[in-house]
């Protein structure tokens, strides 16, 4: 019996942490996704904007708080999947897809969610806090650890969006792993041989464009121009100590400040049927996944989630 409670636990507190990121303002920069229609303890699928629902959220607090939502742990974890969902939200971009000439297959789509989850990883592994006491982890590295947890659950559901086998799903996500570390260890290299360009542009062309150095040079150097700007712009911000920069604490809202992705900011556009990737944007609506890997949409204003894609993407 007592696992069984423990299990009905985890469940309860995984719905309703779920169930609190689907309440969020409505003006919250975040843009983590609601759970999908008619799942988790609470009946995620409504608009936060209402009045009515914002009472309702308010008065199921005490569950949250009774299961621990509150704590370090969640608070890490919190912070993660938002630092997470800013990266799948910037890498599924199309003009990436476009500007590299890259299918928008699963191989491609991993690729360029880990290099950007590796420009966040290689400043929280670098950011310390002053004083900070010898028997404490550092908080910059429970946030690096927490976010690869993220991004190891998102892919497993990435891999049942292939539709293969529930069997096989971990055999599967084994590969993927080894792949990603394989990719983030040639990008360390970058950093090994003191911001040598041509040491990441051959990671770039072997993890991303999947094909011989030089053989694409002008893709490449897109992309590796692309990189060296994002990872200036993000040392400036993942920073723990204080100054005049941005502390870490300030990343509660996930919103990273990530440039233009290849394209010029003045000719970006998110309605472009051409492509369907994962946490594309369309209008003011992106897709997701469920736990199943099974796709659905949802509103970044009202939070509201949608089995269809919404015949008007603009509201």
């Amino acid at each position: 019996m007592l696992p069984l409670l423990r299990q009905a636990r985890v469940v309860a507190k995984s719905s309703a942490l779920r169930a609190a990121f689907s309440s969020a303002a409505p003006d919250l920069k975040t843009q983590i996704p609601p759970p999908a229609p008619y799942t988790g303890l609470f009946s995620t699928n409504f608009d936060v904007t209402q009045p009515e629902h914002k009472a309702r959220m308010e008065r199921w607090k005490w569950i949250l708080e009774l299961l621990g939502y509150f704590n370090e742990e969640a608070t890490v974890t919190n912070k993660s999947a938002l630092l997470y969902n800013s990266c799948v939200n910037q890498a599924a971009h199309p003009s990436f897809y476009r500007a590299l000439d890259l299918p928008p297959d699963f191989r491609s789509q991993q690729a360029l969610l880990i290099l950007h989850v590796w420009i966040v990883h290689r400043r929280l592994i670098g950011a310390k806090t002053p004083n900070a006491p010898k028997d404490k982890v550092d908080p910059g590295k429970l946030l690096q650890e927490a976010l690869f947890d993220r991004l190891w659950e998102d892919t497993t559901v990435r891999i049942r969006n292939q539709n293969v086998s529930e069997l096989t799903v971990n055999k599967h996500l084994h590969e993927v792993q080894q792949r990603s570390f394989n990719q983030c260890v040639a990008y360390d290299q970058y950093f090994a041989s003191h911001g040598a360009k041509r040491s990441l542009s051959e990671a770039i062309s072997k993890h991303v464009l999947n094909v011989e150095p030089s053989s694409k040079p002008s893709q490449t150097a897109l992309l590796t121009a692309y990189v060296q700007r994002e990872l200036k712009t993000i040392q400036k911000v993942l920073v723990i100590e204080e100054g005049p920069e941005m502390p870490l604490e300030a990343l509660e809202t996930g919103d990273l400040p990530w440039g233009p992705p290849l394209a010029n900011p003045g000719n970006m556009t998110y309605d472009d049927d051409e492509f369907d990737l994962i946490g594309q944007r369309y209008g003011n609506w992106r897709s997701a996944l469920d736990v199943r890997g099974t796709r659905y949409f949802w509103n970044l204003t009202t939070r509201f989630s949608s089995w269809d894609k919404p015949t008007d993407a603009t509201k």
